[in-house]
């Protein structure tokens, strides 16, 4: 697309932008990487960015025409059709109710919304027929098929070309659900139906591999795509799932084609080095350190007087393993990496609403500084003490709602507050062993919740995950490997990674606050307590979070002899569990929030 196009394309865009009340946005055309990166989705808009492919325009047209009804039609799913994410999702809810495939549920609400705001609002607005739906309704494949009939229907033309029979009578049974005038849910639920039966007499026709192509590359645009930070509003409607399944198939509908791939890839080359350079300094430093360690009490390999204790591990039980056992995993199956790809976004979602609920409520205030930003009227129904009498006096003689003055004022951004002192540094050791994984979800969101607390009243957060092995992401680590390091489900023994914790502890700049969600199935927990004991020595605080994960009673009860560490016991981890890690971070960090 050579400079004179893309101007014209641009100020195409603009006309639409404004007949259309779109927010304000920034319009691109995709070069280089942009282009390599979005190939098969010819027009994308993501975080108040619209970009276009240069080649999405068909040759053999009308071109300015035809981009200006492709703006059109993008523009009017964030003002008519579907409008928002909350939208959208509870017209999927609908779908889903009466197809039970979160697919297809999805296909139907992306069938309805491009129907609706091509042939029920924009050629009742203009007058017209879509003129982009004229000349792509031949050029459909696949899944696509299914548009491209009712479109071709839609215009008074008939359905022509190889088109199996079944999508054939589909297309007349859409046509009419879509010239009613029921309301939106009642004409999705009936598109889903329509859908499903598809399926049943034709499986081959929804193959999971079509179907996550056609999804990938019709990702459907809403509201929040034009704000600048368009997967955080996308929080509120993910966060209120409660159903895993349902979350994986939101995020592979709506998340993943909004976010940039390679993920998985940083994440294990994080592990990598991290495993490298645990190895290269236990080598390095065994020896250099451990007439220190042993003046402290807490060598990184135990001492040989210590002695483990036989009641904990009884012929038939777990194995009773050393703390030394537990080393940084280096690398991890891709189906683990996969699935914490997808859960890292919900559980930060769920934490994310969880938290602004309980601020919401909170009925507490806390003082703050306002930034007087420029002048404006003073009301007579406005505090007299807002009024600014030198100001008004320089506009001339005192006369109320003319010449009287007043600065507006906005609340301080962070930063500003009028609360000071230092903010605790914040551990989250998550057990993401065999026994956890019934509860995990509600473990790790859990964990999320406290990292997330201390992320936003400034604090230093570090996070581990540990079953055999651990994986620990120290305070400089990137809050993309923090959270995916909270989201892996481990799946094995339960080693309590308490050197690791206690040299996160030692090099943090003050005191830590150490919370542990677990089962309490430790089996190194002879070693664990005494040296948790001394890390709580040192002035940091241990909270332990007990799940009903394994059955582990003589475990269990080893710890709770200890004097020194917290332990609160969760009975219903679905119910309890987020409350009370949430009362816990904010009676620490709620005064910095």
């Amino acid at each position: 697309m050579r400079a004179p196009k893309v101007v014209r394309a641009h100020e195409l865009f603009s006309r639409a932008r404004i007949e259309l009340y779109c927010p304000p946005c920034i319009f691109k055309v995709a070069t280089g990487e942009e282009r390599r990166h979005k190939s098969s989705v010819p027009l994308s808009v993501l975080n108040g960015v619209v970009l276009v492919g240069p080649s999405m325009v068909p040759p053999d047209c009308d071109q300015e025409k035809f981009l200006l009804w492709t703006f059109r039609h993008e523009l009017a799913h964030a003002h008519h059709c579907p409008y928002d994410i909350k939208t959208a999702y509870s017209l999927e809810r609908a779908a889903y109710s009466v197809s039970v495939h979160w697919d297809l549920a999805y296909l139907a609400t992306l069938l309805f919304s491009d129907f609706q705001v091509d042939f029920n609002y924009l050629s009742r607005r203009f007058q017209e027929n879509p003129y982009h739906v004229e000349v792509l309704s031949d050029r459909y494949g696949g899944i696509g098929q299914i548009a491209s009939a009712v479109q071709k229907m839609m215009l008074g033309g008939k359905i022509g070309g190889r088109v199996r029979k079944v999508v054939k009578e589909a297309a007349r049974e859409i046509e009419v659900i879509m010239t009613s005038n029921r309301p939106w849910q009642t004409k999705v639920q009936m598109l889903a139906v329509v859908l499903e039966k598809i399926r049943i007499r034709d499986p081959s026709f929804f193959s999971k591999k079509a179907v996550a192509k056609h999804i990938a590359e019709h990702p459907i645009p809403v509201r929040e795509d034009f704000h600048p930070a368009t997967l955080k509003l996308f929080d509120d409607v993910f966060g209120s799932i409660s159903d895993a399944k349902a979350a994986e198939a939101f995020f592979q509908q709506w998340i993943l084609p909004r976010i940039s791939e390679g993920d998985g890839k940083r994440f294990e080359d994080t592990l990598k080095s991290a495993s490298k350079a645990e190895k290269k300094k236990r080598e390095k430093g065994r020896s250099e350190k451990r007439g220190e360690e042993k003046s402290q009490g807490l060598s990184n390999e135990p001492s040989k007087s210590e002695h483990l204790d036989g009641m904990l591990g009884k012929p038939g039980q777990e194995p009773v393993l050393p703390t030394s056992v537990s080393r940084h995993y280096g690398k991890l199956d891709s189906k683990i990496i996969n699935e914490a790809l997808w859960k890292r976004y919900w559980y930060r979602a769920r934490a994310e609403r969880t938290i602004m609920q309980f601020l919401s409520e909170s009925p507490s205030r806390r003082p703050s500084w306002a930034v007087a930003t420029y002048p404006d009227d003073w009301l007579i129904e406005e505090e007299i003490e807002k009024l600014d009498v030198e100001m008004s006096l320089e506009e001339g003689p005192l006369i109320p709602e003319v010449t009287t003055m007043k600065w507006f004022e906005e609340p301080s951004s962070k930063g500003q507050s009028a609360i000071s002192g230092f903010v605790p540094s914040v551990i989250v050791a998550l057990d993401a062993s065999m026994s956890m994984s019934n509860i995990h979800d509600e473990a790790a969101t859990s964990a999320f919740i406290a990292y997330l607390c201390a992320k936003k009243a400034g604090g230093e957060t570090s996070t581990v995950s540990f079953s055999t092995n651990h994986i620990s992401c120290g305070w400089d680590s990137t809050d993309e490997s923090k959270e995916m390091a909270l989201s892996l489900s481990l799946k094995e023994y339960t080693v309590f990674p308490v050197f690791t914790i206690s040299d996160l502890a030692s090099s943090a700049a003050g005191n830590c606050f150490i919370i542990v969600i677990t089962d309490g199935g430790w089996q190194n927990i002879s070693e664990a307590i005494p040296l948790l004991e001394r890390i709580v020595d040192r002035g940091h605080r241990v909270i332990i979070f007990q799940l009903p994960g394994g059955s582990y009673p003589e475990r269990i009860a080893a710890l709770k002899k200890s004097q020194k560490i917290m332990i609160h016991r969760v009975d219903s981890p679905e119910r309890d569990l987020q409350g009370l890690v949430l009362s816990e971070a904010m009676r620490t960090y709620q005064t910095y929030l």
